[in-house]
């Protein structure tokens, strides 16, 4: 129905998937500069902080077990902070 106005008006079908990969372009990076935003939750501040260093400079080593390290029944806002390095 609609791609019939759009001929019937003169535009191609190249504009119309034109127009469409613009409108989603545009709704992608939208929503991914949403995502990369952090919630705040009621104005609550970061609570703690931990940090992760390939080197043994801080006091984990591993992302793994710097996120262990989180009470699992946690209520307050935890930071990780991960050094530069290669963590596998």
């Amino acid at each position: 129905m609609h791609r019939r106005r759009f001929i019937e008006e003169g535009y191609s079908t190249m504009e119309m998937f034109s127009g469409t990969m613009r409108f989603l372009l545009i709704l992608f990076f939208s929503c991914l500069f949403c995502l990369g935003k952090a919630t705040d939750c009621g104005g609550k501040s970061v609570a703690q902080t931990i940090v992760v260093d390939q080197q043994g400079k801080a006091a984990f080593t591993t992302v793994q077990a710097a996120i262990d390290s989180v009470k699992s029944n946690n209520d307050q806002w935890v930071k990780i902070h991960i050094k530069p390095g290669l963590y596998m």
